[in-house]
């Protein structure tokens, strides 16, 4: 592999294995449908859209999850005999080729991820790093080193069953990238068994598993493999919790033993969740305490995790990637924290996703104050019902609960919250989609 073509290179997996894949010395060429400023800061050139006319004399294309095998663009690299490999298949390879630690799981791989590299960067072991996201610690989502291997391993791609690690950990498990009945999308699973069976693939090619003691679903999955497990009930748990608006603190206990004081610069319980997941990979890994302690200390969390962008009116801006309703509710409790009134622009992300969960959102969504929907950010996909349609009945049951609730699209949405925002509010800007646009626009505009 000396010449590649990454497809979607804006996308932040995509573009976090180009810059690996740089650094090994691989020549990089890139297409996506909307460039921006991932792309543009490889250096490398770049096409917009998606067409044959890109290939060159590259001897690999490497595919993100959702690009069919028929697309124009892969057909033209079969017939000229390029080889073409899905995001996974070379996550999976690269990992293969030293020690590594993968992690997955429905919420909190992002910051799970972004903790074992702080962990990893203190203990001087010069990891080489992949991350769905921006962490300051990293130059942006990904970090070349000579030293163990570390990435977020996406579950939403069928294919990561067959990614092989040392240790691998999984946060949680539930019923997400499913798609409905009768439809197939190469980023969905056909069925929640479909999914248990991908995650007890990845559980079982991993030299050992770092599970939950608290899901059910993962310990059963894990029930006969080499596991560890975290949390109440397992051999690594948090006593002493002192929660606050903008981190916490905790004893960290190792079989009843306790290893010192842990101190986080983020909020809310599932961080604390996050950092034993972290905390005992990185002792089935063999790094010292004192540097797992250090390491989370020093996190300082990754870009669109409850990251405050500025302020308007007085109001506080927090843009978060929360896009599944467990995600929600616990942003929305971290919020909680803070003693301010909380308002929420919220970008659904996913027709189908959206279609599935939209009276989980509307339940997880009632603890805010105030709720803006947006339209459904589809990310490509199409369905039966519309992107408006479906906000609006998100709006529609908020109201229903007795939550201030509206439907506006992203302009009139913009004014609405530049327009009502006081000092005693937070505004807070959730979903996967391009709503992190609008937080910094209602900062940095007018």
């Amino acid at each position: 592999m000396k010449r590649v073509h990454v497809m979607g290179v804006e996308g932040v997996g995509m573009s976090a294995l180009a810059r690996l894949l740089m650094a090994e010395g691989v020549e990089v060429t890139g297409c996506d449908l909307a460039p921006g400023k991932r792309a543009e800061a490889l250096g490398i050139p770049v096409y917009r859209g998606h067409a044959p006319e890109h290939l060159k004399d590259e001897d690999t294309l490497l595919l993100p999850t959702p690009i069919p095998p028929d697309h124009p663009e892969v057909a033209a690299a079969r017939a000229r005999g390029l080889r073409v490999l899905r995001r996974m298949e070379l996550l999976a390879h690269l990992l293969s080729q030293k020690p590594s630690i993968g992690v997955t799981g429905t919420h909190g791989k992002t910051t799970t991820t972004g903790m074992l590299a702080s962990i990893l960067l203190e203990a001087g072991l010069d990891p080489w790093v992949l991350l769905g996201g921006e962490l300051g610690l990293l130059p942006g989502n990904a970090r070349y080193g000579q030293g163990p291997r570390l990435a977020e391993v996406d579950e939403s791609d069928p294919l990561f069953q067959g990614v092989r690690v040392s240790v691998a950990v999984a946060t949680n498990l539930e019923a997400d990238h499913i798609a409905p009945p009768g439809q197939r999308a190469p980023n969905y699973h056909e069925s929640l068994e479909a999914l248990e069976e991908a995650m007890r693939g990845f559980l079982k090619g991993a030299g050992v598993a770092v599970v939950p003691a608290f899901d059910e679903r993962l310990k059963r999955l894990s029930q006969d493999l080499p596991r560890r497990l975290f949390g109440e009930g397992g051999e690594l748990w948090a006593e002493g919790l002192e929660p606050g608006p903008t981190g916490s603190r905790f004893l960290l206990v190792w079989e009843g033993r306790v290893l010192g004081e842990a101190r986080l610069q983020v909020p809310g319980a599932h961080n604390v969740r996050n950092a034993l997941a972290a905390a005992l990979a990185a002792l089935a890994f063999g790094v010292e305490v004192e540097a797992i302690l250090k390491g989370l200390f020093r996190f300082p969390g990754v870009g669109r995790r409850f990251q405050k962008v500025g302020e308007v009116g007085g109001a506080w801006v927090v843009d978060d990637y929360a896009h599944h309703p467990t995600e929600v509710r616990a942003t929305l409790e971290a919020a909680g924290h803070l003693g301010r009134r909380i308002r929420v622009l919220f970008q659904p992300h996913r027709l189908l996703r959206t279609q599935a969960l939209w009276e989980e959102f509307v339940e997880a969504l009632a603890q805010a104050q105030e709720v803006v929907v947006l339209p459904v950010y589809t990310a490509g996909e199409r369905a039966q019902v519309s992107p408006e349609a479906l906000s609006q009945r998100i709006a529609e049951g908020l109201k229903a609960r007795g939550v201030a609730a509206r439907y506006l699209e992203g302009e009139e949405a913009l004014a609405y919250a530049r327009a009502t925002a006081g000092p005693e509010d937070l505004w807070l800007a959730l979903g996967a989609g391009d709503v992190t646009d609008l937080a910094r626009r209602l900062v940095h505009e007018g």
